[in-house]
């Protein structure tokens, strides 16, 4: 296996600048045995590729060629197919799985523990191990040839550098003096080795020469060292002072956005302020128009009227959600309800009054018209009344068992009344008719007219105050 390896980093992997570290011998699975082998490689060139490439003998000469490459990158799992067992078989899951079976165990074994480093170096534990023994993982690979192509080509990769020019020009100028070099190469060592030691006696005496700069140096370091210590020391300090400004910023954030939050439910709670305030306050003239306001003037009726529109304005405003549990939302509505209740009571008793009166009116009798035989006119009556159409009308809104109530005292006494002075009428149209029966019949057209004029009177004179 050791020839074949270097057979093929010579006539494959060293012209394409690449160094062989691992190699098995394998076969595909459930085939033909055609035997192959399956080398891992890096590159000589940064930076880095590995790659696993696949060799195979050529069928017309005892040379190989390159059949087939993957980047390691690609490689996603490495399957041992038993951890407990020896098995010869293992997958490589790239693109597709591979299955492959070695031509031993222990070529399998040290071609997967050699990809395992290659994944530990280069690719960060990308690749999955999956039914791979931990200890083949952990321990190093044994010595041999195993170990000389897994672990120590790696680490010869890294530690090896290429002459330059200068160099190459210096050892074939030293060769070329050396006549002797290729024919006698023990000689030339020999020469090197007394010139090497030469040098170092050379160094060690300028060493020893400029102890005293070295000293100055070594305090120049320690005076660096400690310049060092104080300079974290300061940076530890100023790490605190920011750490506790840090803390305080942090507290004034929170302090502002609590601040800020307080503001916003200040702002809130001012509009529910100002909305209850706009919509459920009711003026002190308007209250004291609803309890003392003088009824039997134009200007107290306007003045009453102007109120009791604010308080139904101020009873039927929508409150929003929530309103209604407040206290003092809940006193201004009983302030509301009894201030409606008080108005209420003293419009009733009032208009009841004015009804009574107009009821029992006696200003103008039917005997003051006899000459004439016509009805007395009560539009003054009606004219009156017309200033309390809209109280009227705020009472049918607000209390409308009041109104009804008040509505029917009103038709009863203008009942009596209306029915007095037609009793009164045709009394005095009866002694018309008897006077004017001796005279003649020339005057009852007259009284009926009249009568008819009375009642169309009447009619028209009640639909017109109703309407």
């Amino acid at each position: 296996m050791t020839a074949i390896k270097h057979a093929l980093q010579r006539d494959i992997f060293t012209p394409n600048d690449e160094r062989l570290l691992s190699i098995v011998n394998v076969c595909k699975a459930g085939k033909k045995k055609k035997n192959c082998f399956l080398c891992a490689t890096v590159t000589t060139e940064r930076p880095v590729q590995v790659r696993v490439v696949k060799v195979k003998k050529s069928d017309k000469g005892d040379f190989y060629k390159r059949q087939m490459a993957w980047e390691l990158r690609d490689l996603a799992e490495v399957d041992a197919k038993d951890a407990s067992k020896e098995n010869p078989e293992f997958d490589l899951h790239f693109e597709k799985v591979y299955r492959w079976v070695a031509s031993s165990t222990a070529e399998k074994n040290s071609f997967i523990s050699c990809i395992w480093k290659l994944n530990q170096r280069y690719l960060r534990k990308k690749v999955e191990f999956v039914n791979v023994s931990s200890q083949l993982l952990e321990e190093s690979v044994p010595s041999g040839e195993s170990q000389s192509v897994a672990g120590g080509d790696e680490d010869a990769l890294d530690d090896y550098q290429e002459l330059n020019a200068r160099e190459e020009q210096d050892i074939e100028g030293m060769m070329e003096v050396c006549e002797y070099a290729i024919s006698n190469a023990e000689a030339f060592a020999e020469k090197l080795s007394k010139e090497l030691q030469v040098l170092d006696g050379a160094n060690i005496h300028s060493i020893m020469a400029s102890e005293k700069q070295v000293n100055i140096l070594m305090q120049l370091l320690d005076e660096a060292l400690s310049e060092v210590d104080t300079i974290e020391g300061k940076m530890s300090s100023y790490e605190e002072m920011l750490q506790s400004v840090k803390e305080q910023m942090d507290q004034i954030s929170q302090s502002n956005r609590l601040i800020q939050i307080s503001n916003t439910n200040n702002g809130k709670l001012l509009d529910e302020i100002q909305f209850l305030v706009n919509y459920m306050d009711l003026s002190k003239g308007h209250i004291r128009a609803l309890q003392e306001g003088d009824l039997s003037s134009s200007k107290g009726i306007e003045a009453c009227i102007n109120a009791s529109e604010a308080l139904l304005q101020c009873m039927n405003v929508a409150l929003r959600p929530g309103h209604e549990k407040l206290m003092s939302v809940k006193q201004q509505q009983h302030l509301f309800t009894e201030l409606r209740d008080t108005f209420s009571r003293r419009l009733t008793n009032h208009l009841n009054n004015v009804f009574v009166h107009q009821g029992h009116d006696q200003s103008s009798v039917l005997s003051q018209h006899m000459a004439e035989l016509t009805l007395p006119k009560h539009s003054p009556l009606h004219r009156d009344l017309l200033h309390y159409a809209k109280l009227m009308e705020w009472l049918k809104n607000t209390q409308r068992e009041k109104y009804e109530g008040l509505s029917r005292t009103y038709v009863d006494y203008m009942t009596r009344l209306y029915e007095r002075e037609i009793k009164d009428f045709f009394e005095v149209a009866k002694i018309k008719m008897a006077g004017t029966a001796k005279e003649g019949k020339g005057n009852n057209h007259d009284i009926n007219q009249s009568l008819i004029l009375f009642l169309l009177l009447i009619l028209t004179s009640e639909y017109d105050f109703t309407i």
